[in-house]
């Protein structure tokens, strides 16, 4: 029997209105994110501002914690900012955590020129980890790289792994004490150049390819790696059971595998 899940990676727009047409239109379709529920176990939602641009942070994440409310115990939900807007961001961070009970923050990996060790980014880290609340490092569609390189996947692992690796070059797991950073799977060939790999880091297992898993299991070890499957952009409706498989097929111990599967997130969380 697969272990239940709590999925780190997964994101909604809900009824939030968007600038431009919705790739994928189960990005707001709440009967769809309901039935989702019986795949695993329970999702944590994010909205990127990417698919709500022109929306104020403080909207989108009023509108996270009435979801997150009408779904209790099923859904946990992330607040989304603009990390590069200063205090602002700390801010908002703050009162989307304290007073609507939201359990971390999604941060794009860049805005326009800038990196998460850039200056402006730094009252919205220093908060997180005041707070004690992870920060999804999360790719965007870079403008500059997909004007060089066509592949998306490509363009979101290099920004991904570009990110990771300022912030663990700029010693920001060393300057915002207890920080604690969660990378999609996409990040891992950044991780594996960078000469440390901070305690605070943490990566998903987004597409949970087998090379990929033992990779992140081997590098970061199994106490930092969380379930994610980018639902629903990605949809696996057998991934409890694959993920369980692969886990077992590489010998870790069950309380391991309960770890990847949900330990680690429920530990993150705060749940």
């Amino acid at each position: 029997m697969a272990t239940p899940l709590i999925d780190f990676h997964n994101h909604f727009i809900g009824s939030l209105p968007s600038e431009a047409p919705v790739k994928w239109p189960s990005l707001a379709d709440e009967m769809g994110l309901a039935r989702s529920l019986d795949v695993v176990g329970t999702r944590v939602i994010s909205c990127p501002l990417e698919f709500v641009a022109g929306v104020p942070v403080q909207n989108v994440n009023d509108a996270m914690a009435r979801l997150i409310e009408k779904y209790r115990g099923r859904l946990i939900g992330l607040a989304s900012v603009d990390a590069y807007a200063g205090r602002e961001a700390a801010e908002e961070l703050t009162r989307a955590v304290k007073a609507r009970g939201l359990r971390g923050v999604f941060v794009e990996s860049a805005k326009d020129e800038l990196l998460p060790d850039c200056e402006q980014a730094q009252p919205l880290f220093a908060a997180a980890a005041s707070l004690g609340v992870p920060v999804f490092l999360h790719p965007v569609p870079d403008r500059p790289l997909r004007t060089r390189f066509k592949n998306e996947r490509f363009v979101r692992s290099t920004i991904n792994s570009a990110a990771i690796l300022a912030v663990i070059a700029a010693g920001m797991f060393e300057k915002h004490h207890g920080l604690k950073v969660v990378v999609t799977a996409l990040a891992l060939g950044g991780l594996l150049l960078a000469d440390r790999v901070p305690e605070g880091i943490y990566i998903d297992t987004t597409g949970t390819k087998p090379a990929t898993l033992r990779g992140a299991i081997e590098l970061l070890g199994a106490r930092r790696v969380v379930a994610g499957s980018d639902w629903p952009v990605v949809q696996e409706s057998d991934l409890p059971e694959r993920l369980s498989a692969m886990l077992a097929a590489f010998g870790l111990p069950m309380a391991d595998r309960e770890r990847v599967a949900a330990g680690n997130a429920r530990e993150l969380l705060h749940v």
